[in-house]
């Protein structure tokens, strides 16, 4: 194994236990927020939170709307947890490890699709109680350019795994 190789499993191993560590203190405090406080802080969209806030609303149909947003939070800690696992295991451009990026990526794509119909349709029902209703749908250009960064690392390593795999048919 080269050194370089050692170096990339045992950084995995670090960012793995970082990104777990870190997860479950932050989703520990929302626990706490929703549980304790009764207020949501995984949501930010300006018509759900004044739904919460008010009477009018079951909040628990407006938790059960934001739910698929918390399942996305998990699918997307695996996927990154499963990838990293797989790269300390020295398995870098498996089958496995490749189905792991592309799992994480889809569950971005599918959190930021989601995460925009929620915010318009919160706005389209904070509209039946409100006379007001500022609705802002916000694609940020950070989460476009960092998606057609992750398709483009995809494709990176679709070419690396085949590159290797010819090189394996060589020797």
């Amino acid at each position: 194994m080269s050194p370089y190789a050692y170096k990339v499993q045992k950084l995995s191993k670090t960012v793995r236990w970082s990104i777990l560590g870190v997860s479950a203190i932050v989703l520990l405090f929302m626990s706490y927020q929703l549980l304790i406080n009764g207020q949501i802080r995984y949501i930010d969209s300006r018509p759900f939170m004044t739904l919460w806030e008010s009477n009018e609303v079951s909040r628990t149909i407006l938790f059960l709307a934001s739910a698929p947003t918390l399942f996305l939070v998990f699918f997307s800690i695996y996927w990154m947890n499963k990838l990293l696992l797989e790269f300390q295991q020295g398995d870098f451009f498996s089958h496995t490890s490749f189905r792991c990026y592309i799992g994480f990526v889809w569950t971005k794509i599918i959190a930021i699709l989601y995460g925009t119909v929620l915010n318009f349709a919160m706005g389209m029902w904070h509209s039946k109680f409100y006379e007001s209703t500022d609705l802002v749908v916000k694609i940020e250009f950070g989460y476009l350019t960092t998606l057609v960064l992750l398709a483009i690392v995809a494709h990176l390593l679709k070419a690396a795994k085949a590159l290797e795999d010819e090189n394996k048919e060589f020797v």
